[in-house]
């Protein structure tokens, strides 16, 4: 059995206690990695198309990390989440017995395949940026605490008059 890797969530979405410094480190981490500045534009093909657009505005109002980065994985998922849908239409169209049955059923797979892939690309990006987010906070803190050392040496270090 392969051996996954725990999620990283955000820090808001934690419940360890955490001290003030720990949850001021890590949000500013955050912020640094999973911004906001850039959101995903969809492409010609969904903005063509008024159900696409709709479900692209969707997804992006469900997962506010998304990035201009994700825009291409979004665009697919997009595109692919319309496709099933107008198969699933056909599919009904169909008699169980009836042979393009078997063949949309077998669209239908692939396409759940492509689907299930743009997912796992627009999730990965997603850990991974919380991933680092977590590094950088404990970098900043043993940064802070380093900082508040040598202020406490120099200080303590200073003559008294």
């Amino acid at each position: 059995m392969t051996e996954q890797m725990p999620q990283a969530t955000s820090i808001i979405n934690q419940v360890r206690h955490n001290s003030k410094a720990q949850i001021e480190a890590r949000q500013q981490a955050e912020s640094q990695v999973v911004t906001n500045a850039t959101k995903p534009l969809p492409n010609a093909i969904v903005k063509s198309n008024k159900a696409m657009k709709k479900l692209f505005k969707q997804l992006i109002a469900l997962n506010d990390p998304f990035t201009e980065a994700d825009g291409i994985s979004l665009n697919t998922l997009t595109y692919n989440l319309h496709l099933k849908a107008q198969n699933e239409q056909k599919l009904l169209e169909f008699d169980i017995e009836d042979e393009q049955y078997e063949r949309f059923l077998v669209r239908l797979e692939k396409i759940d395949k492509k689907i299930n892939e743009s997912m796992k690309q627009l999730c990965l990006p997603l850990t991974n940026r919380l991933s680092l987010a977590n590094d950088m906070a404990k970098v900043m803190i043993e940064e802070k605490e380093t900082r508040a050392d040598d202020e406490r040496t120099t200080t303590s270090s200073k003559p008294i008059k």
